[in-house]
């Protein structure tokens, strides 16, 4: 995808092959009334993910964007932190 529309905005590539994906209907009829369920909104969300993920052969990761991100950043933090204290002192001059 990022070969057609680059992330951050801008004008899609012009030029690149595309090729469209359509799955089977989803049918959420069975949570008619349960609109407002974040349980059920989740459920729903998580279908949908595992169908997109079908089509598109990549991997779901059943976490949300914000706590994946946190913890990338958490991990970026912790690999600073061990490469400041495993750093040798710097050598001091002699007077």
């Amino acid at each position: 995808m990022a070969d057609i529309q680059p992330g951050g905005g801008g004008m899609p590539r012009i030029g690149r092959r595309v090729e469209l994906r359509i799955g089977k209907p989803l049918d959420f009829t069975r949570y008619a009334g349960m609109e407002g369920d974040r349980f059920v909104l989740r459920s729903i969300t998580d279908e949908i993910m595992y169908e997109l993920m079908v089509l598109s052969g990549q991997e779901y990761v059943d976490t949300y964007a914000t706590k994946a991100k946190a913890e990338i950043e958490d991990a970026r933090n912790a690999a600073r932190e061990a490469l400041v204290s495993d750093a040798p002192a710097p050598a001091r001059r002699a007077s």
